[in-house]
């Protein structure tokens, strides 16, 4: 389950910015307070910027081939524990998206075996630095995957920009068919991230899941970025299904007709399952370039 509180196919990175907490203090002299007039300001106290919170490094990371049956072609699990990340079957390319904030074909330079190979990945952080860690909001913690790539892959890579051909996800008409979660109001979207995604080829349920973390998602099975145009800045319940075979090569207008599979195509799918639409369309990037990556040596 992909997971962006509890947390990361390829089966989908702008650099991640450290968040900043405010905490305004208004005091007062209890005295002076009831005697000053309401519209001055001149007692209040100057307001005070707490310190960003600097993400821990990982105290020990494992790094292990998956050698099961299913391997490339199974079910990708990446998640936030409590003290650290938890990935099964992942596969380089996946982990670079997320440490990176990457949607699918903003990553280049990557050898072949990134996305046939897979892992089973564990990094977890001291025991003094699980409070600091579980402070971090849901960008913080991902940026802490390079550390993985950086050790255990020897990753180096630099940024640049190219337009690319993508696709622009936004409402149909008819309005979305999306179901909003019921989340408890108490916990903060800090807290919750971008929700939860299981996702196999040709399908994704989704649960407490943003907009912008499902587009993540189905940008690596469509392997084309997709631009938020919809609006929607909610938390839903659904799950998605088409042909995997009738993909992001297909034509947005092409029928299902010739198609053997009953299931439609993603075009269709989506418009019809989620009152969505995505649209073929050029935009300027900001890509990784990948200039050197190696297999991780054994634990």
């Amino acid at each position: 389950m992909f997971t962006r509180s509890a947390v990361a196919k390829h089966f989908k990175l702008g650099l991640a910015l450290l968040a900043a907490y405010v905490l305004v203090v208004l005091a007062l002299a209890s005295g002076a307070r009831s005697q000053a007039p309401a519209a001055s300001t001149a007692n209040a106290a100057p307001t005070v910027v707490a310190a960003p919170i600097e993400p821990p490094a990982f105290d020990v990371i494992s790094v292990k081939p998956n050698k099961t049956s299913i391997g490339a072609h199974g079910l990708i699990t990446t998640e936030f524990t409590a003290d650290g990340f938890r990935g099964i079957n992942v596969p380089v390319h996946v982990l670079l998206q997320q440490a990176y904030g990457l949607h699918e074909g903003e990553s280049f330079g990557e050898p072949p075996w990134a996305s046939s190979e897979v892992f089973d990945i564990e990094a977890k952080v001291a025991g003094p630095d699980v409070a600091a860690f579980t402070k971090l909001d849901f960008d913080q913690r991902e940026s802490m995957l390079r550390q993985i790539l950086a050790e255990r892959f020897n990753m180096t890579a630099h940024r640049e920009i190219r337009e690319l051909p993508v696709y622009a996800l936004s409402v149909a008409k008819g309005g979305p068919k999306l179901k909003e979660s019921a989340i408890d109001p108490a916990v903060a979207a800090s807290a919750r991230g971008g929700g939860g995604v299981q996702m196999s080829m040709g399908m994704i349920a989704a649960h407490e899941c943003t907009i912008p973390f499902f587009l993540s998602m189905l940008s690596r099975q469509m392997g084309r970025t997709i631009l938020d145009r919809t609006g929607l800045t909610g938390n839903y319940d659904f799950t998605l299904r088409w042909s995997p075979d009738n993909g992001a090569t297909t034509s947005p207008n092409a029928t299902d007709d010739s198609q053997s599979d009953s299931l439609p195509s993603i075009f269709t799918a989506v418009q019809e399952q989620l009152g969505l639409k995505l649209e073929f369309t050029k935009a300027p990037a900001d890509v990784l370039v990948v200039d050197h990556l190696e297999h991780p040596a054994q634990n």
